[in-house]
């Protein structure tokens, strides 16, 4: 280990706080439950008449662009602006922003009200949204968005500057994930293959991160630790079993049983 974890999931386990959760129905039940095992409660409102009311109520607001709809359309701004008067953190999954328009700019007017303290994505939704030239194939990032050797200094740069300039931090997914700060860059190794053969896992990891905003003492230490014991709990599973199905069984319950002690053992962690 080079940096000093901190034990999120035992501190959440003591005050519970509510999760406010504006995500997609595809992945919605698993995001609910990643939610418990992180010690967190979730909420899953979206109807516009009520979300003002229930982010008041919330200690952390995510929001996922993932199958957007009208309805959530129009009441992401809503809670959002609910949050900001209320100073509550948010994060933002910029799910399909490399290859929908619509979200794209959508995503581009929530951020002039407020700039959420992780924005996620993958790299190639992550480029899309700072104006870099990306190669998404649907909602997954190009291959020539890849993090290799060659471009692990442009990307830092590059990430570290718009962190800065949005007060932000950037939680980016792919096989080898990437935390940045305006002042840091770690990279992830953790993680297995088939964690991309069920749907749902990017949005879950997104949801261990908000949820883990509630006690972090610092949204660069809730994202990084979310990616970290998440990314372990997938390679766990995958130890367990060879099946999507029970993978996904075995991926809740791994990250639900994991250590403090055994998660700081397997972490993979490069700072750059």
């Amino acid at each position: 280990m080079i940096k000093k974890l901190e034990n999120l999931k035992e501190q959440n386990r003591l005050t519970k706080p509510l999760i406010h959760c504006i995500t997609n129905p595809i992945s919605i039940h698993d995001c609910a439950n990643i939610v418990l095992a992180s010690g967190a409660r979730p909420i899953m409102a979206e109807h516009p008449l009520e979300v003002a009311e229930i982010t008041s109520t919330a200690q952390v607001l995510a929001l996922n662009l993932g199958n957007i709809t009208d309805a959530r359309m129009e009441a992401m701004p809503i809670a959002l602006k609910t949050a900001v008067q209320k100073e509550i953190p948010v994060l933002l999954d910029l799910v399909g922003t490399a290859c929908s328009a619509l979200r794209k700019n959508f995503a581009k007017e929530l951020l002039k009200i407020h700039v959420p303290s992780v924005l996620k994505g993958n790299m190639s939704e992550l480029l899309a949204m700072i104006e870099e030239e990306s190669h998404a194939v649907g909602i997954d990032a190009g291959e020539k968005d890849s993090i290799t050797d060659e471009n692990r200094n442009r990307l830092t740069r590059l990430f570290q500057k718009k962190a800065d300039e949005w007060n932000t931090v950037f939680l980016i997914t792919g096989k080898e994930d990437m935390i940045v700060s305006k002042d840091e860059c770690f990279f992830v190794q953790n993680g297995s293959p088939a964690m991309a053969n069920i749907t749902g896992t990017g949005c879950m990891l997104g949801m261990v991160c908000a949820s883990y905003l509630a006690s972090a003492s610092n949204a660069f230490n809730a994202a990084l630790t979310s990616t970290v014991e998440f990314g372990i709990a997938g390679e766990l599973a995958a130890k367990k079993t060879t099946a999507p199905g029970s993978f996904q069984v075995q991926l809740l319950d791994s990250f639900y049983q994991l250590t403090e002690a055994k998660r700081d053992s397997l972490a993979k962690i490069i700072v750059y």
